[in-house]
């Protein structure tokens, strides 16, 4: 494999901090980083003056909907899409049709990932068939290849947590929990006024505060457990205490809490209808304080592709998601980085290193000598509109049009260049 260097780079590692740096990758991995690494003959080289290196944007949360609905998205088109988006891993999501819940389909899609030119995990159903009934058979989905268990898109029932909390910690890989109520959700699909006022019915805020009580007190007794996409200050707050407990529970969130709230919400547009749904203002603000302040790890998608005839339905019908890999870097650096809630450092911590922690890839999220060579280069000059068409096979984005700064230059997976912007 060619090396490749890269010059006179503001390298961000979440260890270290920021430097500049330049890089000389081959074979896979990071070979040197040094003030200054002369060129040798037959390298190419890439002159990064101006951007800023981070590891490999990881993202812990994204759905490919294959099998079962392709014509919204598939692996294929998720990874390029991540690529265009500087994302270099993915975590995909099991709630397929049918549900990633046998080993033999574990198999069989990795098998389809391994042409995918960045790197996609596969998580599996944390209960049999993803049904809620009864605990799945952990030990074989990992060797199946498995890197993560979670039913997301449903709550793991109160009676088989702990003991699902047990298993997946016995066998060294995460529980990830979509914390929700279903019982309080009901029909709903919303939680504003402005939706009230379209005649939308309501999801209680209560339906995602009471689960993530539950979901603390589960991994205060049984073991290490990951909440996903929390969206309510009540939910940080809680976090916050269980951590200065020292309670083995890490969370997500997504850009869409941290850049929207429920004032968004002002016509029929189903391209604002997620889950959970836009918070009042207080919770988006509460929200950027726990990432500002270390309680929320990871900043996911949650990439949730439909097709434009599902979200055609309107509101009140149409599937819940918004898209997210191609917009997950610039909405971060022109929303937390730019605007002075944490720092570059920080913002490589919550993108590349903790999500690397919490899947157990010990290479990757770190920019040091012998790590993998996956690195995520970003233009924070580069300022433009998010366009309404994607490399994804879906639309369903709140923000286009919006204007961003900090899009990817350059994506590098393994070594080599999977995305360049033109």
């Amino acid at each position: 494999m060619p090396e490749l260097l890269i010059k006179n780079a503001l390298v961000i590692d979440p260890a270290s901090g920021e430097a500049r740096r330049d890089l000389l990758l081959g074979g896979g991995r990071i070979l040197r980083a040094a003030p200054r690494i002369k060129a040798r003959p037959g390298v190419e080289v890439y002159d990064a003056a101006g951007l800023w290196v981070f590891p490999g944007f990881i993202d812990a949360h994204v759905h490919a909907r294959e099998p079962g609905a392709q014509d919204s998205e598939t692996i294929a088109s998720a990874a390029r899409a991540a690529a265009t988006g500087g994302v270099t891993s993915i975590l995909l999501m099991p709630n397929t049709s049918p549900p990633m819940a046998a080993p033999g389909l574990i198999r069989k899609y990795l098998r389809r990932a391994a042409a995918a030119r960045i790197n996609v995990y596969l998580s599996a159903a944390a209960t049999s068939g993803r049904a809620g009934l009864r605990p799945g058979d952990l030990a074989a989905l990992k060797k199946a290849g498995a890197a993560a268990f979670t039913d997301d898109g449903a709550c793991v029932p109160s009676g088989l947590l702990p003991g699902l909390i047990k298993r997946a910690a016995a066998l060294g890989l995460p529980l990830l929990d979509h914390a929700e109520d279903f019982e309080l959700t009901g029909a709903g699909v919303a939680d504003s006024a402005a939706a009230r006022l379209l005649g939308l019915p309501g999801i209680p805020a209560r339906a995602e505060w009471l689960a993530v009580l539950r979901d603390i007190l589960a991994a205060a007794s049984a073991g290490p457990l990951h909440l996903q996409h929390l969206s309510l200050a009540a939910s940080v707050s809680a976090l916050r205490l269980a951590k200065k407990l020292g309670w083995p529970v890490t969370a997500e969130t997504c850009p869409h809490y941290f850049a929207l709230s429920e004032a968004d919400i002002k016509s029929d547009d189903a391209d604002l209808k997620m889950k959970p749904p836009l918070r009042p203002a207080a919770d988006r603000l509460a929200v950027l304080a726990g990432l500002a302040d270390g309680t929320i790890d990871i900043v996911a998608s949650d990439h949730a592709p439909h097709a434009r005839r599902l979200k055609a339905r309107g509101f009140k019908n149409a599937p819940f998601g918004v898209i997210g890999l191609e917009t997950l870097a610039p909405l971060c650096v022109t929303e937390l980085v730019l605007k002075g809630i944490i720092s570059k450092t920080r913002l490589a911590r919550l993108l590349s290193a903790n999500p690397a922690r919490l899947l157990g890839l010990k290479n990757k999220g770190s920019l040091r000598p012998g790590a993998d060579a996956d690195l995520t280069i970003i233009d924070p000059a580069r300022e433009q509109r998010v366009p309404a068409a994607f490399v994804s096979k879906s639309s369903n984005s709140p923000f286009i049009g919006i204007k961003l700064r900090g899009w990817p230059a350059l994506t590098v997976v393994g070594g080599k260049v999977v995305y360049r912007a033109a």
